[in-house]
């Protein structure tokens, strides 16, 4: 659930060149190339483990795609007869076994046809008409080859995130509109979730390549972070308030009627979480680190002015209370509860391992700072 948030010290060294194939393959594990992070780059180069990948993608994204036709199914059940709703679980068997059985044909398709080009790309397209990215895969040199596709600053990947995640606010946004403006369902805090989530992840990218150009790549996003809790958590929430607002649209869990304020003071707590963080990310610039150094470089610098004269570490702070924001808002109680407990835990020890190392990198000139500004995260000093 939580996320890999950067340390505030200034990171000039040019990106390093990639590494050259490893000489024993070994197979890459489930579900990615990259996810979950390993110690150095894999690639597929066996043509079994390039068909498995590619099915198991794809009957992934047939799997996602039909579980939001089923949301929506069920969503259009909303009001009417309560007769309905007792033949409501054939609508998710229908799905599956059509997801699967097309994600089964697609994926044994495509993946087969990657095995073929990747057997001799050349006999079928001819070295002149390759992709540029597969011409020079296997030149390890050019200085281009950081850019091509797969790679970690792929201009092709981060393009294509930025587009899906373009498309994904915009469906959240007209969404929680009209379901609020045209509707009475309860509902509207799920599209509502889906804008928050893709605003968040965009800005992140964003911000980097703003404000800290170098350091921008595909993983800037964060989408994988700390996966798959970060996945599993926020799915759970999806389910949570999908289950509850459906099965119990009228159910008041909030005490004394002050759901609405609450809903407020959660849509509050979001705007006010991400507006930090991303102000914090701005004005520490190229300071700002996704992962935390433990090397102290010539152009480290302390940041403690602007909002981190307010904030020790708003970019924590930020996280920490939009995400807490966006569950009051969805009226996950159970979420809620299991937000403030997984981000309290991992936020306090990677503070506690953050300072110790800019302790050693700024000596009394951090520990002053420490000394002077909180955390505003609750029982994190």
């Amino acid at each position: 659930m939580g996320v890999d948030v950067r340390c505030r010290y200034r990171r000039d060294d040019p990106p390093q060149q990639s590494q050259p194939p490893e000489a024993v393959y070994t197979q890459p594990p489930f579900p990615s190339l990259f996810w979950p992070p390993q110690e150095s780059k894999v690639s597929l180069r066996e043509l079994d483990d390039i068909w498995k990948f590619t099915l198991y993608w794809t009957l992934i994204l047939y799997g996602l795609f039909h579980l939001g036709a089923v949301g929506v199914a069920v969503l259009m059940q909303v009001g009417k007869r309560r007769s309905n709703w007792k033949y409501i679980w054939v609508v998710p068997l229908i799905y599956a076994f059509i997801a699967g059985f097309e994600a089964l044909m697609a994926g044994s398709v495509v993946g087969l046809m990657l095995v073929s080009l990747a057997s001799n790309p050349s006999d079928i397209l001819g070295a002149d008409t390759l992709p540029l990215g597969i011409r020079h895969a296997t030149n390890n040199n050019s200085p281009d080859r950081v850019y091509f596709p797969h790679q970690p600053k792929s201009l092709a990947g981060i393009a294509t995130r930025s587009f899906c995640l373009g498309i994904a606010f915009t469906i959240g946004v007209s969404a929680t509109l009209t379901t609020l403006f045209y509707t009475s369902s309860p509902l509207w805090r799920l599209p509502f979730f889906l804008a928050s989530l893709s605003l968040f992840h965009f800005l992140e990218f964003w911000t980097t390549a703003a404000y800290n150009t170098r350091a921008a790549e595909v993983g800037s996003f964060l989408l994988t972070s700390n996966w798959p809790g970060y996945a599993i958590a926020h799915s759970f929430a999806t389910l949570e308030c999908l289950v509850t607002h459906v099965f119990w649209p009228n159910a008041q869990w909030a005490p004394f009627h002050l759901g609405p304020l609450i809903c407020l003071a959660g849509l509050a707590l979001t705007v006010i979480g991400q507006t930090v963080r991303t102000v914090a990310m701005v004005q520490a610039g190229p300071s700002f680190n996704h992962l935390v150094q433990h090397q102290r470089s010539a152009g480290h610098v302390l940041v403690t002015t602007g909002i981190y004269a307010r904030f020790r570490h708003p970019s924590y702070f930020g996280f920490f209370w939009w995400a807490l924001g966006t569950q009051l808002v969805m009226g996950n109680p159970i979420s809620f509860v299991g937000y403030t407990a997984v981000l309290w835990k991992f936020f306090s020890g990677r503070i506690k391992v953050e300072e110790e190392a800019l302790v050693r990198f700024f000596d009394e000139e951090y520990v002053d700072y420490r000394r002077k500004v909180g955390t505003k995260i609750p029982f994190v000093p």
